[in-house]
């Protein structure tokens, strides 16, 4: 029976410490104040400083999105690139056409097709359309690129619905056409 009340008496001494303990600094005397006191003039308000909020459009995206995807960025076109792009682009635009129209979206034709143009083979990427996700077979289509000048390039795509053809610059990490990533 002795250890019972040895132990109730430990609860209780644990108890009054823990309790005494407990008070707030500051509201015994000696004690000492646990933040500093305000010694500004008594005029000044002591509310929290006011921080000011970014105003305008925030962008949607994390702050290193600009960062992890540096690798896609392309280079600026001067204008005489830009010109020599619009005036490539306007030769390639018809006979990919005629290839839409004529139902023909293998990329062996719109290789052939931009060949036939008399650019180097060299300077063209030809590719076919990637499968959509969840899916093991490719949509009809072909993408390209045609290199030009030092950072040019004519990039498109050839499907049953369209013939796309953009002017714009090569990228550092990959030329032309962006690699499939995901």
């Amino acid at each position: 029976m002795r250890a019972g009340k040895v132990t109730w008496l430990a609860a209780v001494v644990a108890l009054a410490v823990l309790a005494s303990g407990c008070a707030a600094p500051g509201t015994r005397n000696g004690d000492v104040p646990a933040t500093p006191t305000d010694t500004s003039s008594p005029a000044l308000s002591s509310s929290p400083p006011v921080v000011a909020e970014p105003t305008g459009r925030q962008p949607d995206a994390p702050a290193n999105h600009a960062d992890n995807n540096g690798w896609k960025r392309r280079h600026e076109l001067s204008a005489a690139d830009e010109r020599a792009g619009r005036e490539l682009a306007a030769r390639i635009r018809p006979p990919l056409e005629a290839l839409r129209a004529a139902g023909d979206f293998a990329p062996a034709s719109t290789q052939g097709a931009l060949l036939d143009l008399g650019i180097q083979a060299d300077a063209i990427t030809v590719a076919a359309m990637r499968p959509r996700i969840g899916q093991e077979t490719p949509p009809p289509g072909a993408v390209y690129a045609v290199r030009f000048g030092n950072v040019g390039c004519v990039i498109g795509d050839v499907r049953p619905d369209r013939v796309m053809v953009e002017v714009t610059g090569a990228a550092a990490e990959f030329g032309c056409l962006e690699p499939f990533s995901h």
